[in-house]
């Protein structure tokens, strides 16, 4: 045993040391000193504004009232496209002006339906600067424009949930041929198909959000079928 006696120290030794050093503080980590930090501006958030609701009935600075209907009477029917995927405008017009029309569509199996009439005192009519009848109802635009041999119809953010029973907006235009011995119409753009979502409206549903294009809530007959 004695020869174990220096070796036993120097391990004590050891051991000492190396309980010294665990035994030691770990260095505080300081912040460096204001002066090298480069402070972040970050903008100030900007105040939500408030939708802004847009009366989609207001009159448009410009138009005028359209003269009183007269004159020879015009009646046109046709259609356009297939049975599972067509577009038929009916319309009456006395003296080359517009007094009704109606208006059907088919995307097997849903349809729109919708008819407007001049004397329909929830819509309006009126004569635009150019010429053109701007016809303004709650749930959409139509501008109707008349040529020497054809009447085209617009159709602008039409409400596909009032008059088709779908989600979208119709938008495009329908040639009907005037003077023609076989109706004959063309469509651009009223048989797309549509996903936006549904127009926010204000809580009386008289208005649409200017942000989303959407409109109509009158005495526009309508029916949605399958």
């Amino acid at each position: 045993m004695r020869g174990f006696g220096p070796r036993v120290t120097r391990v004590f030794a050891v051991v000492t040391i190396l309980l010294g050093a665990c035994a030691q503080q770990v260095p505080v980590m300081r912040p460096p000193p204001p002066a090298l930090i480069t402070k972040i501006q970050l903008p100030e958030p900007s105040p939500e504004r408030e939708p802004e609701w847009i009366d989609l009935m207001a009159d448009v600075e410009g138009d005028r009232m359209l003269p009183v209907l007269s004159g020879e009477i015009e009646r046109i029917d046709c259609k356009s496209g297939i049975e599972d995927l067509h577009a038929r405008m009916a319309v009456e017009a006395r003296g080359g002006q517009i007094a009704s029309f109606a208006y059907y569509s088919k995307w097997r199996p849903r349809t729109c339906s919708l008819e407007m009439k001049r004397d329909d005192p929830e819509t309006k009519w009126r004569l635009t600067p150019d010429g053109a009848t701007r016809v303004q109802t709650p749930h959409g635009l139509f501008l109707i424009r008349v040529e020497a041999d054809a009447y085209v119809f617009e159709f602008q953010d039409v409400e596909r949930g009032r008059f088709c029973g779908m989600d979208g907006h119709t938008n495009g235009t329908m040639r009907i041929k005037r003077r023609s011995a076989v109706p004959e119409c063309t469509v651009a753009g009223l048989l797309d198909r549509d996903d936006d979502p549904a127009p926010l409206r204000d809580p009386a549903g008289h208005g649409v959000l200017a942000a989303g294009k959407q409109p109509f809530r009158a005495g526009v007959s309508g029916e949605n079928a399958e």
